[in-house]
């Protein structure tokens, strides 16, 4: 009896050491509690549960050296640099001096292996989704949406495809643009590789089971950068076409030279985007693990609210939210 009170009592002095304005009355309550158990139910304890700080309280105490590491996808580093500003209060240059991302399916990666807190990232490649078992072993919730997006020079008289057309140009069946409405040139259709986010939204959204053609050295980008710059550069021809993530080809990498096309007839824009009526959208992740941080959990659930999609919408992205 004498160890159980005393483990009561070490209780109840942390938590009135951590507690603020409130020690009183949880010592009363705890001592209360003792008294209950010394006299009625001596076999059993009870006793004051530490509840978890207020995601207000948290935000309140970060500051870049508590900061989580956050990792994620190339096309969401503008967020996570508006999101350490905003929530720290740090410089532009102290907030673009903390972000280095590793691409999307290595953030995945990386955070299973536990080297960051927190992500902001596209959809995983299936193969990270088959080894990782993301969706059970992560803590994944949409904050936004981006799109799909096929881009052509500015000179090729072709301004909009269907989908069906895309998935032919993709899988070899249509090789030629004068056979989509445009000049007697081939196409060349620019890809990403497997394990990239651009590359997983095109299997998914768009070829949707259709086996992609084998591309070749010249025709596969390694980067969304040089995706962007291989489609201006070819042959400085109009006969070259690829495609990216809405957010970086308009806001992050826009090329004057460069064009978006509509597909089936919808041109994608933010608005177009947030009302799906452009119809290959695709929603972008915050990702905690099982067993976050305070620091991570609080800035995700923050992510979800007003201001936070509001920052969100601010930084150029289509939010999760309606915020009209």
């Amino acid at each position: 009896m004498k160890k159980i009170v005393c483990l009561v009592l070490i209780l109840t002095v942390s938590i009135s050491l951590c507690s603020c304005g409130g020690s009183r009355k949880i010592h009363s309550t705890t001592n209360e509690s003792i008294q209950t158990t010394a006299s009625t139910i001596p076999q059993t304890t009870t006793g004051p549960i530490a509840t978890e700080p207020s995601m207000e309280d948290v935000l309140a105490t970060l500051t870049l050296e508590n900061y989580p590491v956050v990792d994620g996808s190339t096309a969401t580093i503008p967020l996570a640099i508006g999101l350490i500003k905003a929530l720290t209060g740090c410089s532009d240059a102290q907030a673009e001096e903390s972000i280095a991302f590793n691409t999307t399916d290595p953030s995945y990666q990386a955070m299973a292996q536990g080297n960051s807190q927190l992500l902001l990232v596209y959809p995983p490649s299936q193969p990270t989704i088959d080894q990782l078992d993301v969706f059970h072993t992560m803590d994944m919730r949409e904050i936004g949406l981006d799109a799909l997006v096929f881009i052509v020079n500015k000179d090729n008289p072709v301004n909009s495809l269907t989908s069906d057309q895309i998935r032919d140009i993709y899988s070899g069946k249509i090789t030629n643009w004068s056979e989509v409405g445009g000049d007697d040139l081939p196409i060349v259709a620019f890809q990403r590789p497997e394990l990239s986010g651009s590359q997983t939204l095109m299997l998914n959204l768009m070829m949707k089971g259709t086996a992609l053609m084998e591309p070749t050295t010249e025709t596969i980008s390694s980067s969304m950068e040089g995706l962007i710059n291989d489609i201006a550069s070819y042959d400085n021809s109009a006969n070259a076409i690829g495609y990216s993530v809405y957010y970086y080809a308009q806001n992050m990498y826009a090329q004057p030279n460069l064009k978006f096309i509509s597909v089936d007839g919808v041109m994608p824009s933010n608005d177009t985007i947030n009302s799906k009526d452009y119809g290959f959208t695709s929603p972008f992740y915050g990702v905690i693990p099982l067993d976050p941080t305070p620091e991570a959990k609080a800035i995700l659930d923050w992510l979800l609210t007003k201001d936070g999609q509001q920052l969100l919408s601010d930084c150029g992205y289509v939010p999760i939210m309606n915020l009209g």
